[in-house]
């Protein structure tokens, strides 16, 4: 990142972290308003926000991933475990209590989905949307294999180059799997992932000022969604779109970032868990409305407890979680024989 500072880096991305999950907000409103008015919301949803904000959350979380990955792997572990399922769970109660009150229940049972494993199936009772968080597990596993393995920054880029063919490849056989609840045999060839790929492989690039991978990857992105049809010409407007606002957000002078957005992204994770639940209960004790009333109803109240529960979940794990997992490794057999 040349003479960046790594606030300066950080700033640019919260802000941006804000911007995406207000994107998939204002989705979910739109389209729970319809649904709760029977009005035709179908242009709106043609605008796809809320696609657009999830991968720039992909993008962003491969950028992120290159900035930490110097760490030994227990940590990078540790602290990936630590930031994403105590504030899932932490959720999922928020979620059960805000539907019971609405008065619909979400179902309790064994599934694993809920541990953010890749089972095929979610539970959409908690009117969360988890299956984002199932990719970014897979992401973070893959790389922390390739931290274990001992690989090189460069080399892990081009890993990252080489999985991104074979999605394109696979895709352009004609082999299509779903994308919100694949097994695990099938997530690894998502098309989805080539999001964290890019976020990836351009801020190595950005760090190394070795580009030679990420124009593989735009090179062979392009190549293959043109010719071959192994990217929808969505996918591909939407990741030139992804990968432009986070080379913005990474490159900003972080005096230019309004401070307020950039807090509000401290806090997007928390939005983005506990917005949907707040707006399906609306639609469940709000019928007849009009739809004014319901888009505003929606916003605000998603909004506004999104981002009550958003610093509560970044006090827990500033407080609890971040130092846990620290603690954690210091403790841990690989840490003492490093000291060693």
């Amino acid at each position: 990142m040349g003479g960046n500072n790594k606030e300066q880096r950080y700033t640019g991305l919260q802000a941006l972290r804000a911007i995406a999950a207000l994107l998939v907000v204002i989705q979910h409103v739109g389209y729970f308003s319809g649904l709760a008015t029977g009005s035709d919301t179908l242009g709106f949803r043609h605008l796809q926000l809320g696609t657009t904000g999830v991968f720039i959350f992909f993008v962003i979380s491969g950028a992120v991933m290159a900035l930490v990955s110097k760490e030994a792997p227990t940590a990078f572990a540790l602290a990936r475990l630590t930031r994403i399922y105590p504030a899932f769970f932490l959720a999922l109660v928020f979620a059960y209590v805000v539907l019971w009150i609405a008065g619909t229940r979400p179902h309790v049972g064994p599934d694993a989905s809920l541990l953010l494993l890749p089972t095929g199936d979610l539970n959409s009772t908690f009117n969360i949307p988890y299956w984002t968080l199932i990719y970014e597990m897979q992401f973070y596993f893959l790389l922390w294999i390739a931290l274990l393995c001992r690989t090189s920054h460069l080399v892990r880029m081009w890993l990252a180059v080489g999985w991104a063919a074979i999605i394109l490849v696979v895709a352009a056989a004609g082999v299509r799997v779903p994308v919100p609840n694949p097994t695990a045999i099938q997530i690894p060839f998502v098309g989805v992932n080539v999001f964290f790929v890019i976020g990836y492989v351009m801020a190595s690039g950005m760090m190394t000022k070795d580009w030679r991978p990420f124009f593989t990857l735009v090179f062979l992105t392009s190549i293959m969604s043109l010719y071959a049809n192994a990217w929808s010409g969505t996918y591909l407007g939407l990741a030139v779109l992804s990968a432009s606002a986070v080379f913005v957000a990474l490159k900003i002078d972080s005096g230019l970032v309004p401070k307020w957005l950039a807090k509000a992204g401290d806090y997007s994770y928390g939005l983005y868990l506990a917005h949907l639940s707040i707006i399906s209960a609306i639609y469940t004790l709000a019928p007849g409305w009009p739809l004014w009333a319901m888009v505003v109803t929606m916003l605000c109240a998603g909004l506004a407890g999104g981002l009550l529960f958003g610093p509560l979940e970044q006090w827990l794990y500033v407080r609890y979680w971040r130092p846990i997992a620290k603690w954690a490794y210091l403790v841990s057999p690989v840490a003492q024989a490093q000291a060693s």
